[in-house]
């Protein structure tokens, strides 16, 4: 039997209230980190076996962080390449994006991508904690792209990307 005093409807409403902004809260957080570690030690991280953890920590919250006002008719496939590990390797990440919804897979086995995004870690790492400038980058020639430059230059505003706040 429920004590009087206990509204288990209002007591689901606001829990869900409050882990709603959980992942935002992990992704500041991790934003903070990344822009407190000093460059070196985040390649060292990113060349240890935490950084599949890491990179499929990211791309599995990329659904979540989708901004699907902005995403209003764009039908493209996006291929990452996250260099950095070793000389001739890239883990590689597929983004399907399509009616308002993203979807990431790790094959892109039959996809062609619209446009191949290639990176190093590091700069990844940089850019989706809003702690690199993606046009700076490009510019820079720390991001290579091949196929619709356009459209590289539209999928970060897809998301909403953490901010790094100072404490």
């Amino acid at each position: 039997m429920a004590e009087p005093w206990f509204d288990p409807q209002n007591f689901q409403d606001q829990l869900k209230r409050r882990l709603a902004d959980v992942p935002g809260q992990l992704a500041d957080g991790f934003a903070r980190v990344v822009r407190g570690a000093p460059e070196h030690r985040i390649e060292q991280v990113m060349r240890t076996p935490a950084r599949r953890a890491i990179l499929d920590g990211i791309f599995w919250q990329m659904p979540q962080q989708f901004d699907r006002k902005r995403a209003a008719g764009v039908s493209a496939t996006v291929c990452w390449r996250i260099t950095g590990q070793n000389e001739d390797q890239a883990d590689t990440y597929w983004l399907r994006v399509a009616d308002g919804r993203c979807q990431v897979l790790r094959s892109g086995s039959g996809l062609e991508p619209n446009v191949t995004i290639t990176v190093d870690g590091v700069e990844f790492l940089q850019l989706v904690t809003g702690n690199s400038d993606p046009m700076q980058a490009y510019l820079k020639g720390r991001i290579a792209i091949t196929g619709d430059v356009m459209l590289a230059a539209q999928v970060i505003s897809l998301f909403k990307l953490p901010v790094a706040k100072d404490q």
